[in-house]
């Protein structure tokens, strides 16, 4: 079954049930991750599913898919980044039952509020960033400064004197 990603959801309940939430999200609506992204268009799609495994463990499996617009680290401009996460969400209420977990799933601990499927999403893509956004070497404008820092680099550099070398020099004639 689908229903509207934005309202409140209570995720036990969706398990019990076996729910599917399926749809799109807007990436402006997802104010925290917006804070890491050089423009926050386009959208999200979203298709989760709540059910109990095997063992009676409520859970959420799903895909999100969505290409992202993140600034290169390497010549500051911006870079597409399409990112496809599969979601494996064990629904746990204590930091307890978290870590009891199998380790096939990372843990959503629900508040004793009602959330929105987008408070997930957005955790999910969070954690999917890479630490450094870079284009690929072959894709980055500034690969050709590098190229020519490479060069440099491979120069021979003149070995420098030791400035302790004189030093050594007069312990060794005082020693003889």
């Amino acid at each position: 079954m689908s229903d509207h990603l934005g309202e409140l959801i209570e995720p036990l309940s969706l398990a019990e049930k076996g729910r599917t939430l399926v749809g799109r999200l807007p990436l402006l609506g997802l104010d925290r991750l917006c804070q890491s992204l050089q423009n926050g268009k386009g959208e999200v799609d979203v298709s989760l599913h709540f059910d109990r495994d095997e063992v009676g463990q409520p859970r959420v499996t799903g895909r999100l898919a969505v290409t992202l617009q993140l600034q290169c680290q390497r010549c500051m401009q911006a870079m597409d980044l399409p990112l496809s996460v599969d979601v494996h969400l064990g629904i746990v209420r204590t930091q307890k039952q978290a870590e009891s977990l199998p380790d096939n799933y990372d843990p959503l601990l629900i508040p004793d509020v009602p959330m929105t499927a987008a408070d997930i999403v957005e955790d999910e893509l969070i954690l999917a960033l890479p630490l450094v956004a870079l284009h690929e070497i072959k894709d980055c404008p500034a690969a050709d400064t590098l190229a020519g820092q490479d060069e440099q680099d491979d120069e021979v550099v003149p070995r420098r004197e030791n400035p302790f070398a004189v030093l050594a020099e007069l312990k060794k004639q005082r020693n003889d």
